[in-house]
């Protein structure tokens, strides 16, 4: 994937194509950008991020090793669920998953119920770059339903926006912000404040990303229509890729590589790392310059749209791109705004021994990078 520019394709190699169909797709005519390629500078390093799993899988240490070769080291996972923690030393280790094979992340334990409100207003929510809310299996009920597992999940992600939007509220009496009133506010006031709306969660969904892992199709729709998180329907995502590699068995390799950290991955990158705002290029032009970063662009999303357009139509259609619009490409390496998706400073770590305390219901557990 992604071969560099000076390839010259040989006889008996082929092309990985993005297309509706096997037979969908034909040679054009070579794509001519006279645009010039230069690049506005970007500062880019990467950075700790601070992570919340809510929920319990059966391949969570596979989950954990695949996310600690993503993240920069230095980096946070709080893992919150009702499960003891002796019961998940066990499942981690029956897994394969040693104290050796983490060597970026810091992992935090904490034991709580991911449907409490009282369980999850001691934990610092409002830290976390991001939070995946699992499909949980930590309550061992076997007969429990896909839709009793998504109402779980839902109730979670509602929770954890709206007591994300209470203290950025709080945050913003404090601190005096234009617009809000003076004083410390309680919670009573809270609750009758004006501006506690879908507006308010929203606006707290652009600080932090939530994903939910949902089971029903179903259930997406009520995700996308609240706009307050995004999510991961992981049976129709198993369901895809087994239909792919059942038509074509090379396909396999090429998820593999996907999937994998070392190598090529996915990425949606700022469309004004690649132009100037209101500056008008076609996809073309667009791709051009992207190669001189030696990334393959295969589509983008506006601003404002629901989806992302993968492989568009009329490619050599100048569109004016502004703040707000991405493209989707493959890269070898994700580098994160020197300004932009590091966590607070904040010690999430303080934050908890002063909410929660070791030895209580909600108890935390911490290790050192490389331990569990």
């Amino acid at each position: 994937l992604n071969p560099p520019d000076d390839y010259v394709i040989k006889k008996g190699d082929k092309l990985i194509v993005i297309a509706e169909d096997n037979d969908t797709y034909s040679v054009g005519e070579p794509c001519k950008s006279d645009v010039p390629v230069v690049l506005p500078i970007r500062c880019r390093q990467t950075v700790p991020e601070k992570v919340l799993f809510c929920g319990w899988r059966r391949d969570m240490d596979d989950m954990i090793k695949v996310l600690d070769e993503f993240c920069a080291e230095g980096s946070e996972l709080y893992i919150f669920c009702e499960m003891d923690l002796a019961e998940r030393e066990a499942t981690l280790e029956k897994g394969g998953l040693s104290a050796s094979d983490v060597k970026n992340l810091k992992i935090v334990h904490i034991t709580g119920d991911v449907v409490s409100r009282k369980d999850l207003e001691k934990l610092p929510v409002e830290m976390f770059n991001s939070v995946l809310i699992l499909a949980s299996e930590a309550n061992g009920d076997e007969s429990m339903t896909i839709v009793n597992v998504d109402s779980r999940s839902l109730a979670t992600l509602l929770l954890i926006r709206d007591i994300q939007t209470k203290r950025l509220l709080l945050t913003q009496r404090s601190e005096g912000i234009k617009g809000a009133s003076a004083g410390p506010a309680t919670s009573d006031e809270l609750e009758d404040d004006e501006d506690m709306n879908w507006n308010k969660l929203k606006s707290a969904a652009c600080k932090s990303t939530i994903i939910s892992e949902i089971l029903d199709s179903r259930t997406r729709n009520l995700i996308a229509d609240t706009k307050i998180g995004d999510y991961v329907l992981s049976n129709e995502l198993v369901a895809m890729a087994l239909a792919m590699v059942s038509e074509d068995a090379e396909v396999n390799n090429i998820l593999k590589e996907l999937f994998a950290s070392e190598g090529d991955e996915i990425y949606i990158h700022p469309v004004l790392d690649y132009c100037q705002p209101g500056e008008e290029l076609s996809f073309f032009d667009l791709c051009r310059r992207a190669r001189t970063r030696h990334e393959l662009v295969f589509g983008y999303k506006f601003a404002f749209a629901k989806r992302a357009v993968l492989n568009p139509p009329d490619k050599d259609r100048p569109i004016k791109w502004s703040h707000g619009d991405a493209l989707v490409l493959i890269a070898e390496d994700l580098m994160v705004d020197e300004d932009g998706g590091e966590a607070q400073d904040l010690d999430c770590e303080e934050y908890l021994q002063d909410r929660i305390g070791v030895g209580s219901k909600v108890g935390a557990t911490a290790s050192e990078p490389g331990q569990i």
